[in-house]
């Protein structure tokens, strides 16, 4: 089966998570990934001098179906050929900080004259024409100036960021859906343009919920587990585990209260509504937590399906990456890099009709530089001059 972006050809200058993961999307959508990097260092995420087998296994998680060409675009020579490349290139991705592509002359504004169906696609942190442009962002700084870390974590204490790169992983995201609609203007206009995607625009509309209740003078605060208007809903302790229930409706309520005994929980105005509750929380999350207990994790799920109260067990990372579910919905693809063996690589959310045989990845991580011959022979690049250059450390 044909893929959706078969005979598009992507250079990555992509670093850490965010870009790669974007052009690993495009990858399994069928695009070929031309991942420019340093020589010597590679991505920054290799890690290579630190790293087991000489690169980082979340490196590989994220680079299968790629080439790597390694080039030093602080030469001239390696800006020459990375010219040649974008002269063949559909897509540029990049999320280097604001003012790094730009002082190598490859900024959207040097580019776009001489390349005009050049889609350039840029990850930032912050807006690259606002007060943040030159700070640096990881994941982690923001969550801290999204607001989100102000309201995780229980109310005496700090708040708390999460070791999930969800942001990262969203940016990647909303970055290929920039892409696929600035290719779509394209095939109407024949015109490329700039696409941007700022971590920091991520967040506003996961905090969606957060951001209303400011919106109406409502204070937020930090809950741990609890949520602001359903209850209850936190984690509960069960034999063998826990388990997090969340009852959303008053009909969630009543039938939870059955299973735990009906009486006073049906009957007692004190639990009438999830505004009552909530004024009783704590008692009420000891009621709760006395009745979970008394049940095996998995038993009080299977229990709390069979009667449709929203709930999930709260598992380990180990307990995911075992879950045969994971392997059947293609998220976690087996592969191999030379220095380490057998490793798994990361399969796409998107799962399409007609392209199943996406579900597969053809090509292992790359080595650094590992397609320097191929790519450059297809620029005109001879075995001589690929000796000079690589000589001189332009490749």
């Amino acid at each position: 089966m044909s893929l959706p972006l078969e005979g598009i050809r992507v250079i990555d200058c992509g670093q850490i998570f965010a870009a790669p993961y974007c052009t690993l999307q495009l990858a399994q959508m069928g695009a070929e990934i031309i991942k420019v990097e340093p020589p010597t260092t590679g991505d920054s995420l290799r890690r290579p001098d630190s790293s087991p087998g000489g690169a980082n296994y979340s490196f590989l998680m994220l680079n299968a179906n790629k080439k790597s060409v390694a080039l030093n675009l602080k030469n001239p020579r390696g800006r020459d050929i990375m010219m040649r490349l974008l002269a063949t290139a559909d897509i540029l991705v990049e999320n280097y900080l604001t003012g790094v592509m730009e002082s190598l002359g490859l900024g959207y504004s040097d580019l776009h004259q001489r390349f005009p169906r050049l889609i350039y696609a840029s990850g930032k942190g912050y807006g690259s024409d606002g007060p943040w442009a030159r700070l640096g962002a990881m994941d982690s700084t923001v969550q801290a100036s999204c607001g989100y870390m102000s309201v995780t974590g229980y109310p005496d204490r700090v708040g708390v960021k999460t070791p999930a790169t969800f942001i990262d992983m969203g940016t990647g995201s909303h970055l290929v859906s920039g892409i696929v609609a600035a290719l779509f203007h394209r095939e109407r206009t024949g015109r490329g343009q700039k696409v941007e995607v700022a971590m920091l625009d991520v967040c506003i509309p996961a905090m969606t919920g957060l951001i209303a209740d400011t919106l109406q003078g409502r204070k937020t605060q930090r809950l741990g587990n609890r949520h602001r208007q359903a209850c209850p809903a936190d984690v509960y302790p069960a034999r063998d585990g826990e388990v997090l229930i969340f009852v959303l409706t008053e009909s969630h309520w009543r039938t939870m209260a059955k299973l735990m005994g009906g009486g006073e929980l049906l009957t007692d105005v004190r639990f009438k509504d999830a505004p009552a509750r909530l004024a009783i929380v704590d008692e009420l999350d000891r009621i709760v937590s006395a009745w979970t207990r008394t049940y095996q994790r998995d038993e009080l799920i299977a229990l709390l399906i069979e009667n449709g109260i929203p709930n999930a067990p709260v598992r380990t990372v180990e307990e995911v990456v075992a879950d045969p579910e994971v392997v059947r919905r293609g998220m976690l693809l087996e592969s191999e890099f030379p220095s380490r063996g057998a490793i798994r690589v990361m399969g796409s959310p998107v799962k399409l009709s007609e392209a199943s045989d996406s579900a597969a990845p053809q090509r292992r991580p790359p080595l650094l530089g590992e397609h320097n011959r191929e790519v450059l022979a297809s620029l005109g690049i001879d075995s001589e001059e690929y000796e000079r250059l690589r000589a001189d450390g332009v490749i």
